[in-house]
């Protein structure tokens, strides 16, 4: 396990926020007020279904999940963060990590990453975080749009 010390730490959480996006943007679909409400009740439970939903599209299940913790910071003429508990596993990797939401960005603390085998150099460790980020990964939906609901020319209801 890498600790807080680990030089390449920040390295780590750069590859997981560039592969988070489009899960902090259905996040941010939540209702703040709902989400900062569940976690000064820590109503952790309601927390992770909602971040299940959140990652039910994007991910193969049981990757990404909410570790239950969380947190709000929020004071009179500040911006609110609200930090997120959350791990990741696949392929024999596991990373410990906070998610930081803020107004107009994010941000990703590790806390430990976890690899079957150990790896003496960053760029082995850092290509399998990578493969198994892609391998969690569920294949991208195309929308048909409205397109998919026109009957050909000439076709009756």
């Amino acid at each position: 396990m890498i600790h807080t010390a680990d030089p390449s730490r920040q390295r780590y959480a750069d590859i997981l926020t560039s592969n988070l996006h489009d899960f902090v943007r259905e996040v941010r679909t939540i209702d703040l007020v709902d989400l900062v409400g569940f976690i000064r009740f820590q109503s952790f439970g309601a927390i992770e279904d909602l971040l299940q939903s959140s990652t039910e599209l994007l991910f193969k299940e049981g990757t990404l999940t909410f570790a239950w913790r969380a947190g709000v910071d929020m004071d009179w003429g500040d911006i609110p963060t609200v930090t997120l508990g959350m791990e990741f596993r696949n392929i024999a990797v596991s990373v410990f990590f906070d998610l930081s939401l803020r107004a107009f960005e994010q941000s990703v603390d590790i806390a430990g990453i976890l690899f079957d085998k150990p790896f003496d150099d960053f760029p082995t460790r850092a290509l399998r975080l990578t493969e198994a980020l892609a391998d969690a990964r569920l294949p991208t939906r195309v929308s048909l749009g409205s397109s998919a609901l026109r009957l050909p020319p000439g076709a009756e209801y």
